[in-house]
């Protein structure tokens, strides 16, 4: 991406520096900073007591009753019926409906697959041949201990061939995690 050169920066920074409005500066005709010098600087526009919400509005408030008088009606003063057909249509990916199609055998034989070769069953593949999600297959076909050690090991002698700056990247995304969790970022 090209940057501006030495010879236009300083003349557009001396364009784009505006002096303050008058009102944000303090009062000249009186000696500065006065005791009692308040600088009146007005929000762009004022709350409307008309938008006062339902919650604080008194009991004996005609707005409340007219609020109440339209909730209860058969049409919508919200207008939510209506602005339904006014909607884009629906984003189109595949939503997984929950179906309960899984017996007591069907769990017996994803336990026995996976214990017999996790490799070749993995949760993705077990989850596709019985027609569940993954989170159910790791909860209900925890892969053996040995296939977990073995996995271990697998991901030690990678780390071991890592340099300093992926070791040092690594630790660094371990920590500001930790920094999350506990609630320091």
């Amino acid at each position: 991406m090209p940057s501006r050169g030495h010879k236009t920066t300083t003349r557009t920074k001396r364009a784009l520096k505006i002096p303050p409005h008058d009102s944000f500066l303090p009062s000249r005709s009186a000696a500065f900073p006065a005791a009692d010098s308040i600088i009146y600087n007005p929000p762009s526009s004022e709350a409307s007591p008309e938008h006062t919400p339902f919650i604080f509005l008194p009991r004996n408030d005609p707005r409340r009753l007219a609020i109440v008088r339209l909730r209860s009606g058969d049409n919508d003063p919200t207008g939510y019926a209506a602005a339904q057909g006014q909607l884009p249509p629906e984003m189109r990916y595949k939503r997984r409906q929950p179906r309960y199609n899984l017996t007591k055998e069907h769990i017996e034989e994803m336990r026995r697959l996976r214990n017999d070769d996790p490799l070749t069953w993995s949760v993705q593949r077990l989850a596709r041949k019985f027609e569940c999600s993954t989170v159910f297959v790791q909860m209900a076909a925890p892969a053996p201990p040995q296939h977990l050690q073995w996995l271990r090991g697998k991901m030690e002698r990678k780390m071991e061939r890592w340099g300093p700056k992926r070791t040092q990247a690594r630790e660094d995304r371990k920590r500001r995690a930790e920094m999350l969790y506990r609630g320091e970022l």
